[in-house]
This record gives structure tokens, C-alpha cells and sequence, in this order.
């Protein structure tokens, strides 16, 4: 039966038109409140068990806690939810969004004045006879049919790559706007059965469509404006059946995943506690081993993807794709979390007991509901989080997942193995021994060691710098430049050891705290107080990582450094090399520690140097492919993401590719190399490129 169909039906049965007394009036004014209530009731009631029952199933998550610095979330909060920051990064999307984002919240309270006016024959104070909010809530049911409009055109003509249409998308957009344009026919003909009907203000747009029917009988204005009081709330009802069982229940839980996002540094991961702990119970097996906060982000994630879109290992072509990361985790949930609730209420056995159920029980989050190439393959440069909307925290689930491949199921690659045991026995991934490798520390004059000569400054050379020529090269360039500018510093000598990023990104949280404490006791001993670094990687473990642990040194990058020394006037570049250079923001360095500005502020100092921008810079830059381990796991062919990356550098035209990472650098490098390439472009360090101006 069509709306129409019973909206007549309605009429006839419910109306004034055929009583033919007061009691029949009132007899049918009953039973037409009876129906209303009666689907009012039963959507609200399943629209709220349905939500209560996810509730339920993000509470079987670990306890952590989310609710500290509430002045800190609520900025956050403002930004991201009321400001849209993230969505406005595509601007007439962004605005498309915020129309509807906006024109329901301010819809609202219009569904009780019209309930109200049906039943009660008077609105709501405030709304009904309240000037400026119709004219507020007419403007709006525009600018969400507007809104509406604008991404139906946006899934159909310009539909980006990363927007996949489905039938559940596009139905709900035209549930909305049926919602909207039904409200504004309602109110248009229910202004014109009022006297003075027609008027413009204070509600425009009601009072153009009363235009359509003014001059017409009562009799069909009436039965017309049922019809889409009915459609309107029919539709809303709706709304409240598909919303718990569609992506779009994000409306629910998206804010408060937002506001209870992480407030720790970006690139810090959290620390495990490893004093007396099984093995076994480290990382995640199990969908109960993630936290209440992590099996929230399942249900917040709206499924646009916009992190497929910015991830460099599925844009590369790469088994790597973090989107699926939400859904398969929800659909998981829903699989698991019914019958563990039954196990903990010990009811419904004989369900758990069926080979299905055990099936699902068994299933384990590392293996099971995510392969292992998947698992292995992220870069964790934070490219999904940054994208994301709704703030879902991708890479944390990752390592918890690592963790638990290698502290509990000592599962993971060979290549692995080789690195845990090089740093466990030599303290760096190429198993080189110590003192062997601080011969080019004295050729340029840095073999004072810290603490014998009250430096101001500890330069942490870092693994790469130590056992790599090539990234050697960035250590001896900026060593040099320290020296000219008077930086007074002091190097660890064959006492410095590695930090342990690599380590605690692959999952061995044993290692890295074993390594972060050793380092921590011999500084404190050593007095260190400030330490420059020129790998991201060390800056970004060394001060976001290692004050979980007692260690609170100031950490400097080298670009920082040097931006500063040159503002300063204590350098004074003067060669001119007439160079088009390209800067590729390192992961760590910018998307995790907000560093853009300095680099580039060297680079434009420089005499003669033209900077070319990449497509994707910034925050929105693409990874080398060298993070999470991969530098030691991805053979030189298996890096896709390196070589997308090394094709963007080729499509600016530059001479020269300028990095601020030594992992990086050396990938870069060795990706040209691959592709015989390495005649077409060179790729410094900032460093050695403030070096060549000098």
C-alpha cells in the first residue's frame, strides 16, 4: 500500500470529514493516537535495545582510561565533531556534511511540536510560534535537501576512488531527504489552511509551498497535509529500524569516540607491563584482550575510505588495507560477544555448545579475523588516523597484534629473528660490534664522550648513522655544521646503544623496555640533559617513548636544529647551486611530531635552491615504506610503497630528493638503484644539503 494509499485511508477513518458527531471525533482521534504511539514506541524502544546491546558488547573490552583532561577533549571535540576539520579538507563535501550534519540537529526539536500540533492541537512554546527558529529550521530544510543533493551527485559524477557506492548509502540519502521535503510539504499545507496563509515570513520556504495549495478545497488540504505528517514520521520510524543495523550507527557512537580519543603524544605507543606477566596474556588474542575504547572504534567507523584512500601500502598495491580493520573487527564482535555474554551469564549453554558457536569462539583476532601479511605489512606511519574522520586509532590494534605474535606465539619472520637477536646481543640491527664503528665519530673531531667534557647537547648518532655509510655521511655533514656554528656537544661514543624503536613497533615490548631502561640508568649516570638526534625515528621514541620510563631529556631534531641556528645568523649559507628540489616529509617527523615548517625554512634560505612540493606533503604525505619494521623485512622488489613513492619524486622534475631521515635516504636510494634510476636524481639529507651552500 503506498503513503498516499494510507495517508487517504488514514483520513477516512481517523478524520473529521465523515463523523458525524463529537464522540465518533474523538473515537477515532483515540485510535489514531493509539497507532501513532503504539510504532513510536516499538521503533524507540528497538532503536535503544539495539544500541544498549553494543554497549554491552564494547564493555566485554579492557578497562583504560579515557576520561582525564576533559577541557583538553572538549577542544578536540569542538574541532572534530562541531567544526568538521577533518571533513572540510574536501571543501564543498565538508560543506555538503555540515548542512546535514547541522539541519538535523536543529530539526529536531520540530518532531515534538508536530506531534504536539496533531494530537494537541497546539506546538511546543518556543518552536512553533517562535519567529527566528522557523526561519532557522526553513533555511535548514533547504540546506539539507542542498546537502543531499550534493553527495548523491557526489557518489554518481565525481565519485571519488576511495567512495565505494552501495545500496544501503544511497537509500538512507534519500530516506533523509524524503524526511526533510515532507516536513516542508506538511508545513506548507498547514500554513495554508491558517488565515493570512502565503506569507513568506517567517517561514519561507512553507510559506512558498503553501502556494501550491491555497485556492484549494479544505477537504484536500487537510487529507494532504495527513498524508505527509504520516510520510514524515513513517519515514522516521524508518530511520530508527535501519540506523542500528547499518554503517550509519556511527551517528551514535562517533562523538564519543572522538571526545574519548587519545590525548598521549601522537607517535608514543602505549606501554605494556611486563612485571609478572604471561607471556601468553600480552598483545591480542582475543576480542576481550582489546580495550572498551578499541571495540568502540568498530562501531564509530563510518566505512568511507578515506583511509584506504591515504594509505601508501594499498594505494601501492600492497595486502594492506585498513578499512576492513574496523569492519571485520565488527562484524566479529557481533559473531562473538553474544555468546560470550551467555558464557558470563551462564545461560543459553546449549547454544555455546553448538560446533557453530565453538567455531566462533575459537577464532582468534591475530590469524583468524587478520591475516598475517596484513598484520606484518602496515608501515605504521599513521596515514589511516590521520585521515579518518571520526578519530578510530588504527596502528595501536596492530601492535597489540604484533605483540602478541611475538611474545606469546613467537610467530613471526625470520628476518625478525636475525634483528631481535643483532640488537639483543650488539645493540644495533646490523650486529656489528660497538667498538668497532666510532672511528668516523673521531675523524671529525666528535670524540669527546658525554659527560666528560660538559657539553650542552648529546649528539645520538643512532644505528643507521653508526653501521651505514650512507647515512653516515648526514651524521659527518651535520657534525661538521655544529662545529662551524659553535654548538657545544658531546657524542655516547661506543656506550650509545639503540633506542629501540624498530623493536617495539615489531611487537617486542620486552626488548624495548629492556633497552629503554639500560639507555635511561647510563644517561642519568652520564648527566645528559638535551640530546639531538638526526633520525625521526630516535626523536620520536627518545621524546614521546621514553619519558614512560623515567627518561625526560630535551630531544631535538637536526632540522630543528639547524632552522634555528641559521635564524640565529650563526650560519650563513653563501654558495649558490642552482638546485629543483623536492621535500619528502618523513612519517615520524611530521605526520606524528608536527615538524613541516623548518625544513622547508632551510631549504628557502638556501641560495639558488627552487623547492618543488610534492602531491602529497605534509600531513597528507606519503610514506617511504621503511616504518614498522619493514626496512628490515620488505626486500628492495617487495616495497611497493617505496617505489609509488620514488615515481612522485620523478613527476616533479626535480634534480635533487631532500629528506630528514636517514631510513628514508637509504631506501630512496635504493629504490633509484632498482630502477637504474639513481643517475636521474640524488637524494640528500637536509643536511647535507645546508652542507653543499656552506
Amino acid at each position: 500500500m503506498t503513503i498516499i494509499s494510507v495517508g487517504y485511508f488514514l483520513d477516512e477513518v481517523f478524520f473529521v470529514r465523515n463523523a458525524e458527531n463529537w464522540t465518533e471525533i474523538k473515537r477515532n482521534g483515540i485510535m489514531e493516537s493509539y497507532l501513532f504511539f503504539s510504532l513510536l514506541t516499538v521503533s524507540c524502544v528497538y532503536f535503544i535495545y539495539m544500541v544498549y546491546r553494543r554497549i554491552c558488547y564494547i564493555r566485554l573490552g579492557r578497562p583504560v582510561e579515557h576520561t582525564g583532561r576533559p577541557l583538553q577533549r572538549w577542544k578536540y571535540f569542538a574541532a572534530n565533531v562541531l567544526g568538521q576539520k577533518k571533513i572540510r579538507r574536501d571543501p564543498l563535501f565538508g560543506l555538503y556534511h555540515t548542512f546535514i550534519m547541522y539541519g538535523f540537529v536543529l530539526l529536531l526539536p520540530g518532531i515534538p511540536s508536530m506531534i504536539s500540533e496533531r494530537f494537541l492541537h497546539t506546538g511546543l512554546p518556543f518552536v512553533a510560534n517562535n519567529a527566528p527558529y522557523l526561519f532557522i529550521k526553513d533555511l535548514f530544510i533547504a540546506l539539507v535537501m542542498v546537502g543531499i543533493i550534493g553527495c548523491l551527485l557526489r557518489r554518481t559524477i565525481s565519485k571519488p576512488e576511495w567512495l565505494k557506492n552501495d545500496t544501503e548509502a544511497i537509500g538512507l540519502l534519500l530516506l533523509i531527504v524524503t524526511v526533510v521535503s515532507i516536513e516542508a510539504l506538511y508545513h506548507g499545507a498547514n500554513l495554508a489552511s491558517q488565515p493570512g496563509g502565503g506569507t513568506l515570513w517567517p517561514a519561507p520556504l512553507a510559506g512558498a509551498l503553501s502556494g501550491l495549495f491555497i485556492n484549494k478545497p479544505a477537504e484536500a488540504t487537510g487529507t494532504a497535509a495527513s498524508i505527509f505528517w504520516w510520510a514524515h514520521f513513517l519515514a522516521i520510524f524508518s530511520l530508527l529500524w535501519i540506523i542500528p543495523n547499518s554503517k550509519h550507527l556511527h551517528l551514535v557512537f562517533a562523538p564519543f569516540n572522538t571526545y574519548w580519543h587519545s590525548l598521549e603524544p601522537k607517535g608514543a605507543i602505549k606501554k605494556t607491563d611486563l612485571d609478572g606477566g604471561d607471556g601468553k596474556t600480552f598483545g591480542v588474542n582475543q576480542m576481550e584482550d582489546l580495550t572498551w575504547k578499541q571495540l568502540l572504534e568498530a562501531y564509530a567507523c563510518t566505512k568511507c575510505g578515506r583511509c584506504n584512500d591515504q594509505c601508501p601500502a594499498f594505494q601501492s598495491g600492497e595486502p594492506v588495507k585498513p578499512k576492513p580493520l574496523q569492519g571485520r573487527l565488527r562484524k566479529h564482535i557481533e559473531e562473538r560477544a553474544p555468546l560470550v555474554l551467555m558464557q558470563r551469564s551462564r545461560r543459553g549453554i546449549k547454544q555455546v555448545a553448538s560446533g557453530q558457536a565453538q567455531a566462533v569462539l575459537k577464532k582468534k583476532i591475530a590469524g583468524n579475523v587478520f591475516k598475517k601479511d596484513f598484520i606484518w605489512g602496515c608501515a605504521m606511519c599513521g596515514s589511516c588516523e590521520e585521515a579518518c574522520p571520526v578519530s578510530v586509532e588504527h596502528t595501536p590494534k596492530i601492535i597489540e597484534m604484533r605483540r602478541y605474535l611475538v611474545l606469546a606465539k613467537k610467530d613471526f619472520p625470520d628476518e625478525m629473528r636475525r634483528y631481535f637477536a643483532n640488537v639483543e646481543a650488539f645493540g644495533n640491527p646490523w650486529g656489528v660490534n660497538r667498538n668497532d664503528c666510532t672511528g668516523w665519530l673521531e675523524s671529525f673531531g666528535a670524540n669527546a664522550v658525554a659527560g666528560s667534557n660538559g657539553a650542552e647537547y648529546v649528539f645520538f648518532a643512532g644505528c643507521a648513522a653508526s653501521f651505514d655509510a650512507r647515512a653516515g655521511r648526514v651524521a659527518a655533514a651535520l657534525i661538521n655544521i655544529m662545529k662551524e656554528a659553535g654548538v657545544s656537544f658531546a657524542t655516547l661514543g661506543a656506550d650509545e646503544w639503540c633506542c629501540g624503536e624498530t623493536a617495539r613497533r615489531m611487537g617486542n615490548e620486552t626488548l624495548f623496555q629492556q633497552i629503554a631502561q639500560n639507555n635511561i640508568r647510563k644517561w642519568q649516570e652520564l648527566g645528559v640533559r638535551k640530546m639531538i638526534t638526526a633520525c625521526p625515528h630516535c626523536y620520536n621514541t627518545l621524546k614521546n617513548e621514553y619519558p614512560q620510563f623515567g627518561g625526560n631529556c630535551e630531544v631535538i631534531h637536526h632540522s630543528v636544529l639547524l632552522a634555528g641556528l641559521l635564524t640565529e645568523g650563526r650560519l650563513k649559507p653563501a654558495i649558490n647551486n642552482n638546485l629543483t628540489v623536492t621535500y619528502h616529509d618523513a612519517c615520524y617527523l611530521g605526520r606524528y611530531n608536527g615538524i613541516y615548517r623548518e625544513p622547508r625554512e632551510i631549504l628557502s634560505a638556501l641560495p639558488g635552491v627552487r623547492l618543488v612540493e610534492m602531491q602529497r606533503k605534509e600531513s597528507c604525505s606519503f610514506c617511504c615504506g621503511a616504518g614498522g619494521g619493514r626496512f628490515w623485512t620488505k626486500a628492495g622488489e617487495e616495497n611497493l610503497i617505496a617505489a609509488n613513492r620514488v615515481q612522485q619524486v620523478i613527476d616533479t622534475g626535480a634534480s635533487l630528493l631532500c629528506t630528514t631521515c636517514p631510513y628514508c635516504k637509504m631506501l630512496m636510494e635504493e629504490t633509484l638503484a632498482s630502477q637504474e634510476r639513481q643517475g636521474q636524481i640524488q637524494v640528500l639529507d637536509i643536511a647535507e644539503v645546508l652542507a653543499m651552500s656552506m
